[in-house]
């Protein structure tokens, strides 16, 4: 059984809150008011320090510049001025500045295009005479020069053995003296002499090498002088020869600033001709007063460091020398001396080929007598001998007799079948062999060759046959030859086989219309080595002295171009100690 709980209730009466109501409205509206009044002091405060205060020092700042500006107005408007010019200067410099590295480029593409076209035109100007032309033409052009002098020295010269003369057309009339002679020097035009009596076979030894290096420490970089020779200078080794070229065509100037120039080995130059003489009086510089230059460059042509020569530059004006100047005389001076040993060996090579085709024609005639000679004697010798032999004389010869008859037959044959290998070889270096092209049968042919040597092989005891598929084959050949070049390939073929045989064989090969003629022997062979030069004339696998089997080297020859005179080709395949065979190739009948 539970027990009853007990709640106790704390009620307020109405009329106790409705009299604290008033007193908490007050509070309410007086705290308000507080917190507005504080937040318009905070306000204030935040404005006139962080906008009042700025905006009044900006206006102060203003009005001290607005002031500053009043007073200084002039000074500045002049300081503007002067900024502006100088801007203004400084712009035309760097235009100038491009403007004169424009015209460098140009000048110097110029320059080098001006180098490449005459490296061209000396390169293929092998003339000796045109080449001299060339050289001072285009230099004068290139160079915008009045005269341009090129000479040549030798070795023991005195005097140069060819010169080059070139005068600019306006200026020719002007230049009158006895230093330069107008018929020498035409209007606008070059003009050239060598030495008529002048050795080109010697112009490596004796052309190509004219005045010893200078010794160490020699200077010509002197602006505005060019040295005189000076009087030890005779002994230098000129030489006594003098070239035989006319006496008008040598300037005593040219050759005076030619010596000096070939001494140095380099550049030398006078700007102003006029100011050398005054200051120095040197004769050269009088000499070239006469003839109205005011300056000169004298250019030294090297060649495996030795002085060949010399071309000089004259202009009627004083002119000062630049480096684009000395890069363009040096590399010209480069070209014009390796383009002369060019032109000089070119003649010197010509000159060779003509002697050696003189000689060759010579030898050829030589031949030509001789074998026309010696084949009436010969063709008497072995006729008589077969008289005797066969018994056309009166009485009997004994079995000796009879065999140094038949000795001395054969060995007459022997040099006749020599002297017709050499009359052909004569013939054949002289282009003039013939061949009669024509349809031939073969097999009638060739057994005409098996039955004239069929002797030779049985006394050595060897083979020899003949292999043919078709016994009705038919070439374009000239059958006399056809049976010297078997007959000469048979009878080396016997000559170098000492057991076995000889085979001849006839192949069609029908894919080319073509016949192989092969003759196969079982012989000593042939050596790689010997390959290569056995169709050369005079030449044997052995060459040497001690040879075993003889002969003279022309029929292998005489045979290839017997061959090759028809429309054929000849081959060999040989292995040495086994055997050769030689073939070759001639056209067949069409059906």
């Amino acid at each position: 059984m539970s027990s009853p709980s007990l709640v106790i209730v704390d009620v307020e009466p109405l009329y106790t809150l409705n009299a604290h109501i008033g007193r908490y409205v007050q509070i309410l509206l007086a705290s308000g008011i507080f917190v507005f009044a504080l937040g318009v002091i905070a306000y204030t405060i935040i404005t006139r320090i962080f906008f009042i205060r700025p905006l009044q020092s900006i206006q102060v700042r203003a009005r001290s510049l607005v002031a500053d500006t009043s007073n200084a107005g002039t000074d500045a408007q002049s300081l503007s001025i002067d900024e502006l010019g100088m801007l203004t200067r400084s712009f035309n410099l760097l235009s100038e500045s491009l403007s004169v590295q424009k015209s460098e480029s140009v000048a110097m593409t110029k320059q080098m295009r001006d180098l490449l076209i005459m490296s061209d035109a000396f390169i293929s100007t092998l003339n000796l005479e045109h080449l001299l032309g060339e050289i001072v033409s285009r230099l004068g052009t290139i160079t915008q020069v009045k005269n341009v002098s090129l000479l040549l020295y030798g070795r023991e010269m005195l005097e140069p053995w060819a010169v080059a003369y070139w005068s600019d057309q306006a200026s020719s009339q002007n230049l009158t003296s006895a230093n330069y002679k107008q018929p020498f020097r035409q209007q606008g035009e070059v003009t050239v002499h060598a030495d008529p009596d002048s050795d080109i076979t010697l112009a490596v030894t004796t052309k190509m090498t004219a005045i010893p290096a200078t010794r160490p420490g020699t200077n010509s970089d002197k602006r505005n002088a060019v040295n005189a020779a000076k009087s030890h200078q005779a002994s230098i080794p000129y030489g006594l020869r003098r070239p035989r070229l006319p006496r008008p065509a040598l300037s005593d100037l040219d050759q005076n600033l030619a010596h000096i120039t070939m001494q140095k080995q380099k550049i030398v130059y006078g700007e102003d001709i006029a100011r050398i003489h005054q200051e120095q009086g040197e004769t050269w510089a009088r000499m070239a007063l006469e003839v109205g230059f005011r300056s000169v460059m004298a250019v030294p042509l090297l060649l495996q460091e030795q002085s060949i020569g010399v071309f000089i530059l004259y202009d009627d004006k004083p002119h000062q020398v630049t480096s684009e100047d000395t890069f363009l005389l040096k590399n010209v001076a480069v070209q014009a001396a390796i383009a002369i040993q060019n032109a000089l060996l070119f003649a010197e090579v010509k000159d060779k080929n003509a002697a050696l085709e003189r000689v060759n024609h010579l030898k050829s005639q030589f031949l030509a007598t001789v074998t026309h000679e010696l084949r009436t004697p010969l063709h008497s010798i072995i006729s008589y001998g077969a008289l005797i032999l066969e018994g056309f004389l009166d009485g009997e010869l004994t079995n000796e007799q009879e065999e140094h008859i038949q000795f001395m037959v054969r060995r007459a044959e022997d040099l006749t079948r020599l002297v017709d290998d050499m009359l052909d070889l004569s013939k054949i270096e002289a282009d003039r062999l013939e061949v009669k092209v024509e349809p031939l049968c073969l097999e009638p042919c060739l057994k005409d060759v098996l039955n004239q040597l069929k002797p030779l092989a049985n006394n050595k005891g060897l083979n020899l046959s003949l292999e043919m598929v078709d016994p009705h084959l038919t070439v374009l050949a000239d059958s006399h030859r056809i049976r010297q070049i078997v007959l000469n390939l048979v009878s080396n073929a016997l000559k170098f086989t000492e057991s076995g045989g000889v085979t001849i064989r006839c192949i069609l090969l029908e894919d080319y219309e073509l016949i192989r003629i092969s003759v196969h022997d079982t012989g000593i062979g042939i050596s790689p080595v010997a390959l290569g030069y056995i169709f050369e004339a005079f030449r044997q696998a052995d060459g040497s002295t001690t040879r075993r089997f003889g002969g003279t080297g022309l029929g292998l020859t005489i045979a290839r171009k017997l061959i090759e005179l028809q429309g054929g080709e000849v081959a060999v395949e040989s292995i040495l100690g086994q055997g050769s065979t030689f073939s070759f190739t001639l056209p067949v009948v069409s059906s």
